[in-house]
């Protein structure tokens, strides 16, 4: 199906979720099932995770955050774990988290809700809000929800998008995060020496705080911390090292066929359910910097043939 011919089924009133759905139900009956089930699961854990949010305490994430502004605040260690405290980012975050402190946790809410604004098309917005493991950020008052909708826009090669995209790995790095962030530097080589830049501004900014070296000393922890953790689902927990070596490989297989979101989640040792939101990269197709997203572009949108789904665009 070429573009022109896109356009035209929209002229014709035909939409393309329509489209979607025709080639979601030609696939074969073993796919269907599958997705049935996906689909089911998701509801079912979304179910759960929203009455959460009226028996039992939220904003797990979130409170290690103001602990960590209140510690930058006052002088203190950031990196002296305690408890269910762990703070893993940059200490220039924990400033950040010192200023948005006030709005509390219903304000941090608030925000991950009003991001979905940016997302496009607007189908995918609805994806995400009806996932489970946007939810499940939202309940724990995580960031990966930022960083999902900073990928998408970094896919389709926004310049805002691989901005925010690439700060957020400086600040707040996850091996979920790296293959979208080698995507980046390969396919925009403008980025290589901003990104130089930033790291350069970053390291020196961190380091200047006082506590760039235990920083450095707790992201070597963070692996172990999470996988001995009840929250950690990945295959690490099969495997155990192993898959750190596999996953890195299977990360390159899906990156070579441009296929990020899997990468994301190949590349990390580790799972947490919020990490799940990075198969959002696979609803879109990389595109030129600055083109609109889902706005006549039928090439936008993830087009499923019977036994295949497949991006189309330049990968």
């Amino acid at each position: 199906m070429t573009p022109r011919t896109g356009i035209n089924e929209l002229a014709a009133g035909r939409k393309p979720h329509s489209r979607a759905w025709d080639a979601v139900t030609s696939l074969p009956f073993v796919t269907r099932a599958a997705l049935t089930a996906m689909v089911t699961g998701n509801f079912v854990l979304l179910a759960i995770t929203i009455a959460g949010f009226f028996v039992s305490d939220v904003g797990y994430d979130w409170a290690i955050y103001i602990e960590a502004a209140r510690r930058v605040l006052e002088g203190g260690d950031l990196y002296r774990w305690s408890g269910s405290y762990a703070w893993s980012y940059s200490p220039i975050l924990a400033w950040f988290f010192a200023a948005v402190a006030p709005i509390g946790f219903l304000g941090w809410s608030a925000l991950h809700i009003a991001a979905l604004g940016f997302i496009r098309p607007r189908w995918v917005a609805a994806v995400v809000f009806l996932s489970w493991p946007f939810w499940v950020d939202l309940y724990n008052g995580n960031t990966m929800t930022f960083v999902a909708i900073a990928g998408l826009s970094a896919l389709e090669r926004r310049t805002t998008g691989i901005g925010a995209y690439l700060l957020m790995c400086l600040l707040m790095p996850r091996p979920v995060m790296l293959p979208l962030m080698i995507w980046i530097l390969w396919r925009e080589p403008a980025w290589r020496a901003r990104f130089a830049v930033l790291a350069l501004a970053s390291a020196s900014l961190a380091l200047a705080t006082g506590q760039g070296l235990a920083w450095i000393g707790a992201l070597a922890g963070v692996a172990d911390a999470v996988a001995e953790s009840s929250r950690d689902f990945g295959p690490g927990i099969l495997f155990g090292p192993w898959w750190t070596a596999a996953g890195a490989l299977l990360s390159v297989v899906f990156m070579l066929r441009g296929r990020i979101g899997l990468a994301s989640l190949a590349a990390s040792p580790y799972w947490l359910p919020q990490y799940l939101l990075m198969l959002v990269l696979e609803l879109v197709r990389s595109g030129p910097r600055g083109q609109p997203s889902g706005q006549d572009q039928v090439s936008d949108v993830v087009e499923i043939q019977p036994g295949v789904a497949q991006h189309r665009g330049n990968r």
